[in-house]
């Protein structure tokens, strides 16, 4: 499988290269509004990454849902407790927004 999407007891693989984030927005329950520096929007449901288990269990709490933000350089997304998703999950777990 390609690099782990996923940094805990839990990984999940993907072999997909894609583009930097540039924004990330809560959209309210598991879902976040993501901007690429392609200027392409997606929608991304963490709800797979949730069920996971381990502290991703931690991002089913709305507040600290909220506290996402882009790291490595647009490479990632982070929390606060050291849970990351890459792009490469990004653009698998999300469609586009017109």
């Amino acid at each position: 499988m390609g690099e782990p999407v996923l940094v805990d007891e839990v990984a999940c693989g993907m072999g997909k290269s894609q583009p930097d984030l540039t924004k990330v927005e809560p959209r309210g329950g598991s879902e976040l509004l993501l901007e690429f520096e392609t200027g392409e929007r997606r929608l991304f449901d963490a709800a797979p990454f949730i069920d996971c288990g381990g502290s991703y269990g931690r991002l089913a709490e709305e507040r600290y849902f909220a506290q996402v933000r882009i790291i490595d350089g647009g490479l990632a997304l982070g929390w606060p407790e050291g849970q990351e998703v890459y792009p490469e999950a990004l653009y698998e777990f999300s469609t586009p927004v017109g």
